[in-house]
């Protein structure tokens, strides 16, 4: 498969792949997913709009094949706080930039003292238990030097998100994929997807031959669905007959001045949405469903790849989003930096090995929760300084007495697997099942700090200039 093409292709069986699952590593692989703006309650992720979804893949794959957590958040709704936390496993007053005491060298990214995060993150505490860490597509929105790979990160090519349609991205340790270390610049032919795709693919394949006793992790994070919605040239015109013609509308949609009195901020003063506006966001929500086809041959791909090494029973999957969005909700055509279940409400997908198929997680958990996770699956002991808490008892079945199997579901659909020592380790360290449950947290904490305007039009949209990629 060329490295670069515009399309994911299905990866192919190697004939090193026998090879290669002999002789895989004891302790687990993890792949993050992670998409830019993509909710959960307004049909863009799971649950969707009866059976209409654009990502068909990831359902079959993830959630059909392993477990949906129904109650899990960004803890701040938007951009690079939560990705920092997400990184971190912090809340963001841990990671704010106190402005009256800020260094001028401190680099701050929407409040956040990258300081906090750059060189204290999941990936340099996974990269000193011995793990490959790849991050590939978008990081945070800013960083002092792309070209420098954050503590941790054995390969690199990231960007704030950069474009859909020639990215730019900061690139390290990538010579076996023929990218050399620095800036790289890609055509007008190339899509952010598709690039963030097949190189984060062609890095397993690598890792996973060259040091098959190495465990990996895999940090993919496309660009998709963040403003301003450009879809893959072979996919801009496509919307499958089954699907829904305009974005969910709530009684909140377009909802009148009495409804909205008394709301927060900028919601009581909301005018009505024109007809014109109506149209725009419509094709906002269609447009971003374009760009999840992508997101979905992404995921596709990667369990492709990750089977064709026969490493599917020590890989653990999570697939979710920085935050969500709005679309119309109280009058605010399209943005985040709310505090509502469509602005804070996102999808958690999670397989690997003893989670069971189809199984539902209720408990309610946020961003911070990711990081500690990550580190109990690696068999790492969480720092004092993380405030989330590991998932993984949350998610992994046990024998209904409290105690889980060392052989449980979670494999693939039906099959059986051994539970990876690290995992089992953690497990028992933290005890009986029920007891952690039981102590677990009955609600979740929101948090955001104002993040500058992001006025849209509403009574006056026009269909072109500022809007082309809109309809």
């Amino acid at each position: 498969m060329p490295l670069l093409a515009l399309a994911l292709a299905p990866a192919l069986a190697s004939p090193a792949a026998d090879a290669d699952a002999d002789a895989r590593p004891a302790r687990s692989n993890i792949v993050l997913f992670l998409t830019d703006d993509q909710d959960q309650m307004l049909g863009a992720s799971f649950p969707t709009l009866g059976d209409a979804t654009p990502m068909p893949k990831a359902r079959a794959l993830l959630a059909h094949a392993g477990a949906t957590a129904t109650r899990f958040y960004a803890h701040t709704p938007i951009c690079c706080p939560s990705r920092a936390e997400l990184l971190t496993g912090r809340y963001l007053h841990n990671l704010k930039v106190r402005p009256a005491a800020q260094p001028r060298a401190v680099s701050v990214c929407m409040h956040v003292n990258e300081s906090r995060v750059l060189d204290h993150s999941f990936a340099a505490s996974l990269a000193e238990a011995g793990y490959h860490v790849g991050m590939f597509g978008k990081f945070l929105n800013n960083v002092p030097d792309w070209t420098q790979p954050a503590r941790g990160f054995s390969a690199w090519l990231a960007n704030g998100g950069g474009d859909y349609i020639a990215p730019k991205f900061g690139a390290a340790n990538l010579a076996f994929a023929g990218i050399e270390d620095g800036e790289v610049q890609y055509g007008e032919d190339a899509y952010t997807t598709s690039i963030v795709g097949n190189v984060s693919n062609e890095w397993i394949r690598h890792v996973a031959r060259r040091q098959p006793e190495r465990p990996f992790f895999a940090y993919i994070a496309p660009k998709a669905a963040h403003e301003p919605f450009i879809p893959a040239r072979w996919y801009v015109d496509h919307w499958d007959p089954q699907w829904p013609s305009s974005e969910p509308r709530p009684p909140n949609w377009n909802c009148s001045a009495a409804l909205r009195r008394g709301k927060h901020g900028n919601i009581a003063t909301q005018p009505m949405i024109t007809a014109e506006a109506a149209r725009v966001v419509t094709g906002v929500f269609k447009n971003r469903w374009r760009t999840l086809l992508s997101v979905d041959d992404l995921i596709g791909h990667t369990l492709a790849t990750v089977e064709s090494l026969g490493l599917l029973d020590r890989t653990y999957f999570f697939f979710t989003s920085d935050h969500g969005f709005q679309l119309g909700e109280n009058n605010i055509l399209m943005d985040k930096r709310h505090v509502y279940d469509w602005d804070t409400r996102v999808h958690l997908l999670v397989r690997g090995p003893g989670i069971r198929a189809g199984s539902e997680m209720a408990y309610p958990a946020t961003m911070v929760d990711l990081a500690p996770t990550f580190l109990s699956i690696a068999g790492v002991t969480p720092p004092a300084t993380m405030d989330g808490r590991s998932l993984l008892p949350l998610f992994v079945e046990d024998r209904g007495d409290g105690r889980r199997p060392l052989e449980a579901r979670g494999g693939g659909i039906g099959q059986r697997t051994r539970l990876p020592p690290d995992v089992q380790q953690h497990l028992h360290a933290v005890g009986v099942a029920k007891a952690y449950r039981a102590a677990w947290r009955s609600e979740v904490f929101l948090e955001y700090y104002f993040v500058d305007d992001n006025d849209k039009c509403v009574e006056k949209c026009s269909t072109t200039g500022q809007w082309p990629h809109y309809i």
